[in-house]
Protein backbone atom coordinates (compact mmCIF):
# COMPACT_ATOMS: atom_id res chain seq x y z
CA UNK A 1 0.00 0.00 0.00
CA UNK A 2 1.39 3.28 -0.90
CA UNK A 3 1.13 6.37 1.77
CA UNK A 4 1.52 10.14 1.93
CA UNK A 5 2.92 11.68 4.36
CA UNK A 6 1.03 14.55 4.67
CA UNK A 7 2.86 16.48 7.24
CA UNK A 8 6.64 15.88 7.88
CA UNK A 9 9.70 17.96 8.76
CA UNK A 10 12.73 15.98 7.64
CA UNK A 11 16.31 16.95 8.47
CA UNK A 12 16.57 19.74 5.47
CA UNK A 13 18.17 23.35 5.63
CA UNK A 14 14.31 24.58 5.81
CA UNK A 15 14.08 22.92 9.97
CA UNK A 16 17.64 22.49 11.16
CA UNK A 17 18.25 25.91 12.44
CA UNK A 18 14.89 25.48 14.18
CA UNK A 19 14.08 24.49 17.78
CA UNK A 20 13.12 21.15 16.65
CA UNK A 21 16.53 19.99 15.90
CA UNK A 22 18.51 23.02 17.69
CA UNK A 23 17.25 21.23 20.68
CA UNK A 24 17.18 17.53 19.64
CA UNK A 25 17.09 16.31 23.59
CA UNK A 26 14.14 18.50 24.17
CA UNK A 27 12.06 16.80 21.17
CA UNK A 28 13.20 13.69 21.70
CA UNK A 29 11.98 13.74 25.51
CA UNK A 30 9.01 14.80 23.85
CA UNK A 31 9.14 11.47 21.23
CA UNK A 32 9.26 9.24 24.04
CA UNK A 33 6.71 10.87 26.46
CA UNK A 34 4.26 10.25 23.26
CA UNK A 35 5.35 6.33 24.26
CA UNK A 36 7.03 6.20 20.82
CA UNK A 37 10.65 5.23 20.95
CA UNK A 38 13.23 7.18 18.62
CA UNK A 39 15.05 5.71 15.76
CA UNK A 40 18.46 5.96 14.43
CA UNK A 41 16.78 8.73 12.10
CA UNK A 42 15.64 10.98 15.00
CA UNK A 43 18.52 10.59 17.23
CA UNK A 44 21.19 10.97 14.10
CA UNK A 45 19.33 13.19 11.55
CA UNK A 46 20.29 12.88 8.24
CA UNK A 47 18.38 13.25 5.55
CA UNK A 48 19.62 9.89 3.63
CA UNK A 49 18.55 8.03 7.26
CA UNK A 50 15.07 9.28 7.24
CA UNK A 51 14.38 8.77 3.56
CA UNK A 52 15.22 5.11 3.83
CA UNK A 53 13.03 4.77 7.04
CA UNK A 54 9.94 6.33 4.79
CA UNK A 55 10.91 3.66 1.94
CA UNK A 56 10.86 0.84 4.11
CA UNK A 57 7.37 1.85 5.58
CA UNK A 58 5.68 2.56 2.25
CA UNK A 59 5.87 6.58 2.34
CA UNK A 60 5.70 7.35 -1.55
CA UNK A 61 5.17 11.38 -0.86
CA UNK A 62 5.54 13.39 1.94
CA UNK A 63 4.17 16.96 2.41
CA UNK A 64 6.82 19.59 3.69
CA UNK A 65 5.46 22.62 5.58
CA UNK A 66 6.91 25.76 5.24
CA UNK A 67 7.31 28.24 8.61
CA UNK A 68 6.69 31.71 8.29
CA UNK A 69 9.97 33.24 10.61
CA UNK A 70 8.60 33.23 14.54
CA UNK A 71 10.44 33.91 17.49
CA UNK A 72 8.21 30.68 19.17
CA UNK A 73 9.49 27.68 16.83
CA UNK A 74 11.88 29.68 14.64
CA UNK A 75 11.08 29.20 10.78
CA UNK A 76 13.25 29.91 7.91
CA UNK A 77 10.47 31.07 5.53
CA UNK A 78 9.61 29.73 2.17
CA UNK A 79 12.60 29.45 0.20
CA UNK A 80 14.43 26.41 1.80
CA UNK A 81 11.30 24.24 1.45
CA UNK A 82 10.68 25.12 -1.92
CA UNK A 83 14.37 24.29 -2.54
CA UNK A 84 13.86 20.93 -0.69
CA UNK A 85 11.11 19.60 -2.73
CA UNK A 86 12.69 21.40 -6.15
CA UNK A 87 15.73 18.86 -5.42
CA UNK A 88 12.89 15.51 -5.02
CA UNK A 89 9.81 16.53 -6.64
CA UNK A 90 9.06 12.89 -6.96
CA UNK A 91 8.95 12.69 -3.02
CA UNK A 92 8.69 15.78 -1.49
CA UNK A 93 5.89 18.77 -2.15
CA UNK A 94 5.48 21.83 -0.61
CA UNK A 95 3.35 24.28 1.39
CA UNK A 96 3.82 27.64 1.52
CA UNK A 97 3.96 29.75 4.30
CA UNK A 98 2.32 33.14 5.05
CA UNK A 99 2.61 35.93 7.89
CA UNK A 100 -1.03 36.17 7.86
CA UNK A 101 -0.74 40.11 9.40
CA UNK A 102 2.23 41.39 6.51
CA UNK A 103 0.44 42.02 3.41
CA UNK A 104 0.08 37.99 2.49
CA UNK A 105 -3.34 37.82 0.23
CA UNK A 106 -1.38 39.56 -2.53
CA UNK A 107 1.58 36.40 -2.27
CA UNK A 108 -0.96 33.79 -2.20
CA UNK A 109 -1.24 33.28 -6.04
CA UNK A 110 2.71 33.65 -6.49
CA UNK A 111 3.33 30.89 -4.20
CA UNK A 112 0.62 29.02 -6.03
CA UNK A 113 2.57 29.68 -9.16
CA UNK A 114 5.55 27.82 -7.82
CA UNK A 115 4.19 24.85 -6.95
CA UNK A 116 3.12 25.55 -2.97
CA UNK A 117 -0.58 22.22 -2.71
CA UNK A 118 -1.28 24.75 0.51
CA UNK A 119 -1.09 27.58 2.42
CA UNK A 120 0.50 27.39 5.96
CA UNK A 121 -1.02 29.61 8.44
CA UNK A 122 -0.34 29.13 12.09
CA UNK A 123 -1.45 32.68 13.52
CA UNK A 124 -1.61 31.07 17.25
CA UNK A 125 2.40 30.95 17.18
CA UNK A 126 3.25 34.66 15.49
CA UNK A 127 5.30 36.91 17.34
CA UNK A 128 1.55 38.89 18.82
CA UNK A 129 -0.63 35.72 18.40
CA UNK A 130 -4.02 35.99 16.90
CA UNK A 131 -6.88 33.22 17.23
CA UNK A 132 -7.89 31.57 13.50
CA UNK A 133 -10.56 33.16 13.23
CA UNK A 134 -9.33 36.86 13.70
CA UNK A 135 -10.93 38.96 11.15
CA UNK A 136 -7.63 40.48 9.99
CA UNK A 137 -6.85 36.83 8.25
CA UNK A 138 -10.03 37.06 6.26
CA UNK A 139 -7.90 38.30 3.11
CA UNK A 140 -5.71 35.45 2.98
CA UNK A 141 -8.48 32.83 3.14
CA UNK A 142 -10.15 34.81 0.57
CA UNK A 143 -7.30 34.40 -1.58
CA UNK A 144 -6.92 30.83 -0.98
CA UNK A 145 -10.49 29.99 -1.62
CA UNK A 146 -10.42 31.91 -5.13
CA UNK A 147 -7.67 30.05 -6.17
CA UNK A 148 -9.24 26.84 -4.39
CA UNK A 149 -6.21 26.47 -2.95
CA UNK A 150 -6.10 24.44 1.09
CA UNK A 151 -5.15 26.13 4.21
CA UNK A 152 -3.24 24.55 6.78
CA UNK A 153 -4.46 26.01 9.76
CA UNK A 154 -2.96 25.33 12.99
CA UNK A 155 -5.79 24.40 15.14
CA UNK A 156 -4.49 22.30 17.63
CA UNK A 157 -1.64 20.94 20.40
CA UNK A 158 0.84 24.03 20.98
CA UNK A 159 -0.89 26.20 18.71
CA UNK A 160 -0.63 28.71 21.11
CA UNK A 161 0.09 31.03 24.64
CA UNK A 162 -2.79 28.97 25.77
CA UNK A 163 -5.36 26.32 25.25
CA UNK A 164 -8.24 28.96 23.80
CA UNK A 165 -5.71 28.75 20.98
CA UNK A 166 -6.68 25.47 20.06
CA UNK A 167 -10.80 25.98 20.36
CA UNK A 168 -12.29 24.27 17.64
CA UNK A 169 -15.02 26.63 17.59
CA UNK A 170 -12.77 29.20 16.18
CA UNK A 171 -12.19 26.67 13.63
CA UNK A 172 -16.04 26.65 12.85
CA UNK A 173 -16.28 30.60 12.33
CA UNK A 174 -13.94 30.26 9.75
CA UNK A 175 -15.25 27.52 7.48
CA UNK A 176 -18.71 29.32 7.82
CA UNK A 177 -17.44 32.30 6.50
CA UNK A 178 -15.40 30.28 3.99
CA UNK A 179 -17.02 27.26 2.97
CA UNK A 180 -15.65 26.62 -0.70
CA UNK A 181 -12.14 26.97 1.12
CA UNK A 182 -10.75 23.31 2.37
CA UNK A 183 -9.62 24.05 5.87
CA UNK A 184 -7.30 21.46 7.40
CA UNK A 185 -6.82 20.93 11.56
CA UNK A 186 -3.27 20.80 11.62
CA UNK A 187 -3.02 18.95 14.92
CA UNK A 188 -6.42 18.01 14.98
CA UNK A 189 -7.93 20.35 17.41
CA UNK A 190 -5.82 18.13 20.12
CA UNK A 191 -6.74 18.17 22.89
CA UNK A 192 -10.09 18.85 22.45
CA UNK A 193 -10.93 16.18 20.34
CA UNK A 194 -14.84 15.47 20.54
CA UNK A 195 -15.68 19.11 19.78
CA UNK A 196 -13.25 19.57 16.36
CA UNK A 197 -14.56 16.16 15.56
CA UNK A 198 -17.84 17.89 16.22
CA UNK A 199 -17.11 20.61 13.76
CA UNK A 200 -15.59 18.93 11.22
CA UNK A 201 -18.96 16.80 11.49
CA UNK A 202 -21.06 19.61 10.70
CA UNK A 203 -18.91 21.44 8.22
CA UNK A 204 -18.08 19.23 4.86
CA UNK A 205 -15.00 22.09 4.08
CA UNK A 206 -13.19 20.98 7.16
CA UNK A 207 -10.44 18.05 6.96
CA UNK A 208 -8.20 16.62 10.39
CA UNK A 209 -4.68 16.34 10.36
CA UNK A 210 -4.02 15.18 14.02
CA UNK A 211 -0.24 14.33 13.02
CA UNK A 212 1.76 14.36 16.19
CA UNK A 213 -0.60 14.15 18.74
CA UNK A 214 -2.37 10.81 17.15
CA UNK A 215 -2.01 7.86 17.49
CA UNK A 216 -0.89 6.90 21.15
CA UNK A 217 -2.78 9.91 22.99
CA UNK A 218 -6.11 10.73 24.96
CA UNK A 219 -8.82 10.97 21.68
CA UNK A 220 -7.34 8.27 20.11
CA UNK A 221 -10.59 6.39 19.99
CA UNK A 222 -12.41 9.15 18.93
CA UNK A 223 -10.49 9.93 15.67
CA UNK A 224 -10.57 6.18 14.46
CA UNK A 225 -14.74 5.98 15.42
CA UNK A 226 -14.53 8.75 13.28
CA UNK A 227 -12.17 7.35 10.01
CA UNK A 228 -14.52 4.50 10.18
CA UNK A 229 -17.80 6.47 9.61
CA UNK A 230 -18.05 10.57 8.39
CA UNK A 231 -14.01 11.08 8.58
CA UNK A 232 -13.07 8.41 6.02
CA UNK A 233 -12.86 10.64 3.26
CA UNK A 234 -11.27 14.05 5.18
CA UNK A 235 -8.85 12.32 7.34
CA UNK A 236 -5.21 12.87 6.36
CA UNK A 237 -2.67 10.34 7.81
CA UNK A 238 0.74 12.56 8.63
CA UNK A 239 3.66 11.70 11.56
CA UNK A 240 4.82 15.34 12.42
CA UNK A 241 8.08 13.52 12.07
CA UNK A 242 10.62 13.78 13.82
CA UNK A 243 8.01 13.91 16.99
CA UNK A 244 6.65 10.04 15.50
CA UNK A 245 9.08 7.68 14.19
CA UNK A 246 7.60 6.87 10.61
CA UNK A 247 7.26 2.70 10.28
CA UNK A 248 5.54 2.59 14.15
CA UNK A 249 2.72 5.33 13.02
CA UNK A 250 2.30 3.38 10.03
CA UNK A 251 2.03 0.37 12.02
CA UNK A 252 -0.15 1.97 14.68
CA UNK A 253 -2.71 2.71 11.77
CA UNK A 254 -2.44 -0.36 10.36
CA UNK A 255 -3.87 -2.20 13.88
CA UNK A 256 -6.88 -0.34 14.20
CA UNK A 257 -8.83 -2.88 11.86
CA UNK A 258 -10.25 -0.05 9.29
CA UNK A 259 -11.74 -1.53 6.38
CA UNK A 260 -9.11 -1.65 3.52
CA UNK A 261 -11.29 1.38 1.82
CA UNK A 262 -10.94 2.96 4.52
CA UNK A 263 -7.27 2.60 5.03
CA UNK A 264 -6.49 3.54 1.42
CA UNK A 265 -8.48 6.67 1.40
CA UNK A 266 -6.61 8.02 5.13
CA UNK A 267 -3.06 6.82 3.93
CA UNK A 268 -3.13 7.77 0.02
CA UNK A 269 -5.91 9.21 -1.51
CA UNK A 270 -7.48 11.52 0.83
CA UNK A 271 -3.88 13.58 0.50
CA UNK A 272 -3.79 12.79 -3.19
CA UNK A 273 -6.95 14.41 -3.90
CA UNK A 274 -6.75 17.04 -1.64
CA UNK A 275 -3.49 18.14 -3.18
CA UNK A 276 -3.60 17.66 -6.17
CA UNK A 277 -1.76 14.96 -6.52
CA UNK A 278 -1.49 11.50 -8.40
CA UNK A 279 -4.33 9.88 -7.14
CA UNK A 280 -3.69 6.57 -9.32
Amino acid sequence: MRIIDARSRPPIAAFLPDRTYVNLERTLRDVRARGWRPTPSMERPELDRYLAECDKAGIVRAGIPARAPNRWWGGQGNEPVLAACAERPEFFFPYAAVDPFADAAESVAGLHERGARAIVIEPGIADEPAYVDDPRINPVYEACQALGLPVLLMGGGETGPDLSFSDPRRFEQVAIRFPGLPLVNVHGGWPLAQAALGVAFRRPNVWLLPDVYFPGLPGEHDYVLAMRTYLADRFLFATGYPFCPVQATVDRYLSFGLPDEVLENVLYRNAARLFGLDPQ
